[in-house]
């Protein structure tokens, strides 16, 4: 396709071509064409590029000034067999193909350049021809082991997920035991000398039951819907009303605090959602609002409809905040992030990725922000009414 030519040719195209310029991006030629002329190029270089099939056009190499290209089309009349762009700013001389031909039969050094070209090309397209060849077969090498390597991973994937599943399950056994011995137990404190002490430690073993039961379900409801095996179990209920229970439930333990929580949701707001499942998405961001706000603060709960057929739920506090770059990752299994006081935040990091999950399994969204004058964080949960 391109030749290094001697002086004689270069002479040839001096006194007989015609000056052409191209800027860089400038198509010479395209593949398919009809072959018109040939080209000397006398500064610059021209990228090649050759389409197979219904594949995107491949760059096969430069040409660089001092060549021909085009000849062969030329002589054999057969149509362009690359695209040709000008990779830099070119200036060519050209010939049109009826005098090159003619040329060629009047000068012998341009026949000899010729055969020339047609063995440098190809010893180029077996050279091309065997890089290719070696290319495709470490495609494939390397597409085989990715395929084993996906293998390896779904097996692993699936042997975690049952290990999970078996150690969540096993775990409830001894954990419910506990709970029955420390409810057997407490009919007999009066039998103890210490009866409030007594009562002191059941109820802080009864307490570190009850939290370990609560992340074993959650993590269990993790691996479920990671799985797509949670089925919802959908019904229409009153959401101010559960909003209401719930809250006085809580309060309960904000208490500890001096904080009170706010409930600011209108009456009769009704939804159709898996009312278990979001009862503990509320229930786990009114944990974290009560861990980190401050004593004798106020935790604000709100719902309203939203128009578009949605519902909003959101639960305020007035704590150190999330710091923005982290407000995304959150919401992922067990991270950990440091508040805005650098003050590490504990837990398992599991409560905001079951709230994300349950949430999209509503087809709902779920994500937090800064508080009112940027003091503190405010989670959004919006629910679409089916």
């Amino acid at each position: 396709m391109e030749t290094m030519i001697p002086s004689d040719i270069k002479r040839l195209f001096h006194e007989h071509g015609t000056e052409v310029i191209l800027e860089t991006g400038d198509v010479l030629f395209r593949q398919g064409e009809a072959s018109d002329a040939v080209f000397h190029i006398l500064s610059g270089n021209l990228a090649v590029y050759v389409k197979g099939g219904n594949t995107e056009p491949v760059l096969l190499n430069c040409v660089e000034a001092g060549h021909l290209v085009g000849e062969l089309g030329a002589i054999t009349q057969n149509p362009r067999s690359a695209t040709l762009v000008a990779a830099s700013r070119a200036v060519l001389s050209r010939i049109p193909t009826s005098h090159f031909r003619a040329l060629l039969t009047e000068t012998l050094s341009l026949v000899e350049t010729m055969v020339s070209s047609t063995r440098g090309n190809m010893i180029s397209a077996d050279t091309a021809r065997i890089h290719l060849g070696n290319t495709n077969q470490q495609v494939q090498k390397r597409l085989n082991k990715m395929g084993e390597e996906k293998e390896q991973l779904q097996e692993l994937l699936r042997l975690r997920e049952e290990i999970e599943s078996m150690v969540m399950h096993d775990l409830r056994n001894p954990i419910n035991t506990i709970m029955l011995v420390l409810e057997l137990l407490e009919p007999l404190k009066n039998q103890v000398r210490d009866p409030e002490h007594f009562m002191l430690l059941i109820g802080m073993g009864m307490a570190a039951t009850q939290s370990m039961t609560k992340l074993i379900s959650t993590m269990l409801d993790i691996a479920r819907m990671e799985a797509g095996n949670l089925v919802l179990n959908i019904s229409e209920f009153d959401l101010s009303a559960a909003l209401r229970e719930l809250t006085a439930v809580q309060q309960i333990q904000a208490m500890r605090k001096s904080i009170e929580i706010v409930n600011q949701s209108p009456p009769d707001l009704m939804v159709k959602a898996d009312r278990d499942l979001l009862w503990r998405v509320v229930v786990n961001l009114l944990d974290n609002a009560i861990k980190f706000a401050p004593e004798q603060s106020k935790i604000e709960v709100m719902a309203c409809s939203m128009g578009n057929q949605t519902v909003g739920i959101s639960v305020t506090d007035t704590g150190p905040g999330i710091p923005p770059d982290d407000r995304e990752r959150i919401f992922e299994k067990f991270t950990q992030v440091n508040d805005g006081e650098h003050m590490t935040r504990t837990g398992t990091g599991l409560g905001l990725a079951f709230c994300r999950m349950a949430v999209e399994a509503h087809d709902g969204s779920i994500w937090m922000d800064a508080g009112p004058s940027g003091v503190g964080s405010c989670f959004h949960v919006q629910l679409p009414q089916r």
